[in-house]
C-alpha cells in the first residue's frame, strides 16, 4: 500500500495497471495489431470490471450502502466471478493470440509478486525467507520459456506452461500455510493430461533438472527475513516476525484495556475512525469473523484525535461491542508507536503476541479466515 492522506492505494493493483501499460506497448512493438492487442489485455480489464462490480454488489447487501460498498473487496465468490469472466473471454481468443495472454497473465502475475513481500519458512530452514523472490524468480523463468513460443503457441506449450504455473502457486500456499488439498488435486490433474497429451522431451526433464539447482544457489544467497522475536525478548518492532509495542488504552465504558492481557490468543488489532469509508466498509465482515471464532480476538483501535466527535465514533460501533474490544486511543500514542498513515490499517498477531500478516486497507473475512488460521 502507498499511503496518500488517509486513504491507501494498492501496490498490487498500480503494478497491475503498470505492467498492462507496459504490454500494450511491448505487444505493438512485436508486431501485434491493435485490435488483437485490445482482445488480449480486454480480458484483464473484464476481470477487474467484474470483479469491482461484484465486490460493490456483495457490499451492498453487506452494508447496505452504496457509498460503503464502493471499497468492499467481495472476497472469495467476487474472485471467482472475476476468474470466471477473464476465462470466458480467453476461450473466444483466436487461438494463435492465446500464447500472448498467457505471456501477459504470467508478467501481471510477476509485477504483483515482486511490489507485495511475503516470507515464510522453507523446509530446511529454520528461519522465514523472502518467498516473493523465490516465486518471482521461478516466474521470470517461466516467462523466459513463454516468450520462445508465444508467437506459435503448442497445445503442449500452454498445458505444460499451465503446469509449471500451478506448481509455483502451490508451493506458495504450502510455505505459507495456506495449502489447499484441492489445489494439488487440480495440479495432478493438468500434470496427467499434459503428459498424456505433450510428453516431455529430455530437454525438458534437463532444464526442470538446473532450475533445481538454480533455486538452491538462490537459497543460499539471499538474506534472512529479521529474526523472529521470542516471546520475553524485550525488543519490540514493526514487522512481521517481530512483536509490536504494547499499549494500554480506555474502553466505551471507561475501563482499561491492555494488549498484552491476550498474550496465548491470536489477536487483531485493527485501527480505524468514523470517517473513514474503507474502516466502515469491513466493520461487517470483521463482526461476522469474530461472532465465528472463540479463538481470536479482535481490537478495534479508533483514531480519536481525528474524529470530529467521539460520540460519532462510538454510536457507529456500538453495533458490533459484543464482538470487538473497542478502545479509544484519545492521544495517538499508540497510532505514532504503530506508525499508522493511514486507515485502515490491520496487525495480525500471533499466541506470543508476534506479528504474522499485516494489512493496510479495507480487509474481509477471507483475508482474516486466511492469516488467522
Amino acid at each position: 500500500m502507498i499511503a496518500i492522506g488517509p486513504l491507501n492505494v494498492r501496490l498490487d493493483l498500480l503494478a497491475m495497471m503498470a505492467s498492462l501499460l507496459i504490454l500494450y506497448i511491448g505487444l505493438k512493438k512485436i508486431g501485434l495489431a491493435e485490435k488483437e492487442r485490445d482482445a488480449v489485455l480486454g480480458t484483464w480489464f473484464a476481470g477487474f470490471l467484474a470483479w469491482k462490480g461484484s465486490a460493490i454488489v456483495l457490499g451492498l447487501a453487506s452494508t447496505g450502502s452504496l457509498a460503503l460498498s464502493l471499497y468492499a473487496t467481495g472476497g472469495t465468490w467476487s474472485l471467482l466471478i472475476a476468474a470466471g469472466v477473464i476465462a470466458f473471454f480467453v476461450f473466444r481468443l483466436n487461438a494463435h493470440l492465446r500464447g500472448y495472454w498467457l505471456f501477459s497473465a504470467l508478467s501481471l502475475w510477476f509485477a504483483t509478486t515482486v511490489v507485495v513481500p511475503k516470507y515464510g519458512t522453507l523446509p530446511l530452514l529454520s528461519s522465514p525467507q523472502p518467498l516473493h523472490i523465490y516465486m518471482a524468480v521461478l516466474i521470470s523463468l517461466l516467462l523466459v520459456v513463454t516468450w520462445r513460443w508465444m508467437r506459435t503457441p503448442t497445445l503442449g506449450a500452454l498445458i505444460w506452461t499451465g503446469v509449471g504455473t500451478i506448481a509455483i502457486w502451490l508451493i506458495g500456499t504450502y510455505v505459507t500455510g495456506t495449502f489447499e488439498w484441492w489445489g494439488l488435486i487440480l495440479f495432478v490433474g493438468l500434470f496427467a493430461i499434459a503428459v498424456y497429451m505433450a510428453r516431455p522431451s529430455k530437454k525438458a526433464v534437463q532444464y526442470g533438472l538446473a532450475l533445481l539447482v538454480l533455486l538452491a544457489v538462490i537459497n543460499a544467497s539471499l538474506p534472512d527475513e529479521t529474526p523472529r522475536l521470542e516471546a520475553d525478548s524485550s525488543q519490540t518492532g514493526l514487522n512481521i516476525g517481530q512483536m509490536p509495542p504494547n499499549f494500554e488504552l480506555k474502553r466505551t465504558d471507561g475501563t482499561t484495556f491492555n494488549l498484552e492481557e491476550l498474550r496465548g490468543q491470536r489477536v487483531v488489532v485493527n485501527f480505524w475512525a468514523s470517517w473513514c469509508p474503507p474502516c466502515r466498509a469491513e466493520m461487517p465482515d470483521m463482526a461476522k469473523f469474530a461472532r465465528e471464532q472463540d479463538d481470536v480476538t479482535i481490537v478495534a483501535v479508533n483514531a480519536t484525535t481525528s474524529e470530529r466527535d467521539v460520540a460519532d465514533a462510538e454510536s457507529f460501533v456500538a453495533p458490533y461491542e459484543d464482538a470487538f474490544e473497542v478502545v479509544y486511543d484519545e492521544n495517538w500514542i499508540v497510532g505514532d508507536a504503530y506508525r499508522i498513515q493511514a486507515m485502515p490499517t490491520t496487525y495480525v498477531l500471533d499466541e506470543d503476541g508476534v506479528i504474522v500478516a499485516k494489512q493496510f486497507g479495507a480487509i474481509d473475512h477471507a483475508w482474516l479466515k486466511t492469516h488467522t488460521d
